[in-house]
């Protein structure tokens, strides 16, 4: 499968086989594959690639505690409504991404 950058959604379906790695790296316990994860974010960011909002999916939730890879879940108080992901793991993707916090343990 290519990927040509200027296609339209190119982002998206680059953001997409991320999400398929985080899931790997869930479902075989595999920290290597979390840091490549984060290897490869940071290197496609600065190349121009932008980030979508599903790309927290690398990080540990800080509602709902689930694993990189894992889809979050309603927790009291704090339902998912529409989202796939948690508001606050979203933004601290995009946080850590761009550099303005460290990656949380064991990311770094």
């Amino acid at each position: 499968m290519r990927i040509r950058v200027e296609e339209p959604r190119a982002a998206e379906r680059f953001w997409e086989g991320m999400r398929e790695v985080a899931a790997a790296a869930a479902r075989h316990q595999d920290p290597d594959l979390y840091h490549s994860i984060v290897k490869i974010g940071r290197a496609a960011l600065a190349q121009g690639v932008e980030l979508v909002p599903s790309s927290g999916q690398f990080l540990e939730c800080p509602v709902c505690e689930v694993l990189p890879g894992q889809r979050c879940v309603n927790v009291p108080k704090h339902p998912l409504e529409d989202n796939v992901l948690h508001v606050e793991r979203t933004e601290l993707a995009e946080k850590a991404l761009r550099g303005e916090i460290p990656f949380p343990i064991p990311l770094r």
